[in-house]
């Protein structure tokens, strides 16, 4: 019989946790974010709330961009977390050149490496990020990169058999 008693409290000790664990369940960092269009880059969490609720409202197109100077080789390590988001996901990162005018372009070269912390709901903030393709569009001549799109995926249509 203190067997069972035994068996029985730890079965309520390990629901009563179950119930707190479901209680304090993570809630989505990018909730109440607004929706936009254009998110200005900044390696900040409050660029990935936004970018993360701008996805999420699943629009079909969300650009980035950049208030300093960036490249295709020192793109910063919050923005290549996204684009390592997309393609885990089953998206395409691609990069095309914009074009150029026939006319000589001076050359502006910043560098522009910043150190990312840790973000806490990794799933729920980079999740929207299953649900695009990014298109980066650089000016060939100096590799420097002049904006990021994240493309909504097409929705296949529902087979009929």
């Amino acid at each position: 019989m203190a067997v069972r008693a035994r068996v029985l409290a730890f079965a309520c000790a390990a629901g009563l946790v179950l119930l707190l664990v479901a209680g304090c369940a993570a809630q989505n960092p990018a909730e109440g974010a607004a929706v936009l269009g254009e998110v200005q880059f900044l390696d900040s969490f409050s660029f990935d709330r936004k970018l993360s609720a701008s996805l999420g409202a699943g629009q079909p197109r969300v650009d980035v961009v950049f208030p300093a100077v960036i490249t295709l080789n020192g793109i910063p390590e919050r923005m290549d977390k996204w684009l390592s988001k997309v393609e885990k996901f089953g998206g395409k990162v691609e990069i095309q050149a914009e074009p150029e005018p026939d006319r000589g372009i001076l050359t502006e070269i910043f560098s522009l490496f910043v150190k990312m912390y840790e973000v806490a709901e990794e799933k729920l903030i980079y999740g929207p990020a299953a649900n695009y393709n990014v298109l980066i569009t650089y000016k060939r001549s100096t590799g420097i990169v002049s904006r990021l799109s994240f493309l909504r995926k097409p929705v296949a249509a529902p087979t009929v058999k």
